[in-house]
């Protein structure tokens, strides 16, 4: 499931991560099951434990959550510990931003690390094309992020 998604939203980032999400269902063979994507008011930790318990009780529930950011994967773990759910073991977490809270929780929570050095390098870069230009950087330029999957406990890691 996804805590965060977006099937249907404008361009930002939890629309572009749920697209993900999908793409990577379907290159797999596999359905892209709507009702366990799951919007949220904000990425903050409570909306991701009341997703996450949302979700744990669908007829279908789902053996894995990835939430969009480290704080809805932080809430998701905390409310399934409270449910008596198993972090590992009856449903997995998996967060987003690799933030430094996620190597200090019980259990450690798995997550995709962007570049950030890179995201900000190529930022900066960016901003002086458009100084140098006299503030016409030209056309918008779409730039793809590198990333890193860090697992730890959460995920079985």
């Amino acid at each position: 499931a996804v805590v965060g998604g977006d099937l249907r939203g404008g361009l930002n980032t939890g629309r572009l991560r749920t697209v993900g999400y999908a793409q990577a269902l379907t290159e797999a063979g596999l359905a892209v099951p709507e009702e366990l994507v799951l919007p949220v008011p904000a990425f903050h930790w409570a909306d991701g434990a009341a997703a996450a318990r949302a979700l744990m009780r669908l007829p279908r529930r789902p053996d894995a959550l990835l939430c969009l950011n480290d704080h809805l994967a932080l809430g998701a773990v905390r409310a399934l510990h409270e449910d008596g759910w198993s972090v590992p073991g009856d449903v997995d977490v998996v967060g987003f931003d690799d933030i430094e809270a996620t190597r200090y929780s019980i259990p450690t929570i798995t997550s995709v690390a962007p570049d950030k050095p890179g995201i900000a390098r190529r930022a900066v870069e960016l901003l002086l094309d458009r100084i140098e230009a006299g503030g016409d950087g030209g056309p918008a330029v779409d730039e793809t992020a590198g990333h890193r999957l860090v697992v730890r406990e959460s995920s079985g890691g």
